[in-house]
């Protein structure tokens, strides 16, 4: 749980550093799923995101933000991004290029391309990872497309 809080520390840190403005919410109870997520904080799985890490062949991360209830559709994602070859990477890999954990990851603070799919675009506010995985940020969704500059309009979303 040590590292939990450093990463959360780093989350914090880098949103003071660059003026972004977001409620980060920890709990007592992992969060690293979407049943989870759902379970420990109570709040309605519409407003609640995951954000999948991909690699293109180029080796540049790709991310797409769904709603918790899909999963990105790789076919869908390549025609958004225009980029093709995407990867899901595994666990160990999407650490490594974000700087946080799966179930934690927040859709900004690292090098990525971001799609957000248009069913998180219509929500006023969003919940998405906090940094670990037992915490969540509270964000509205004017303010991760002011920061990110993602590729939005295009749906990225499979089947749930």
């Amino acid at each position: 749980m040590e590292n939990a809080i450093n990463e959360e520390a780093k989350l914090k840190n880098y949103m003071k550093e660059h003026s972004i403005n977001g409620e980060l919410l920890r709990f007592d109870k992992p969060i690293f799923t979407v049943e989870a997520t759902v379970e420990v904080t109570g709040f309605p799985i519409s407003l609640i995101t995951k954000s999948m890490i991909f690699k293109n062949s180029e080796g540049k991360t790709v991310v797409g933000m769904v709603p918790a209830a899909f999963r990105v559709s790789v076919s869908k994602l390549e025609a958004a991004t225009n980029r093709e070859g995407l990867q899901l990477v595994d666990f160990d890999e999407a650490y490594k290029r974000t700087g946080y954990p799966p179930g934690g990851m927040p859709c900004f603070g690292y090098d990525a391309i971001l799609a957000i799919d248009p069913l998180v675009t219509e929500k006023e506010y969003i919940y998405t990872g906090g940094g670990s995985e037992y915490s969540i940020l509270k964000m509205a969704v004017a303010e991760i497309i002011r920061i990110t500059n993602p590729i939005t309009g295009k749906r990225i979303r499979g089947n749930k």
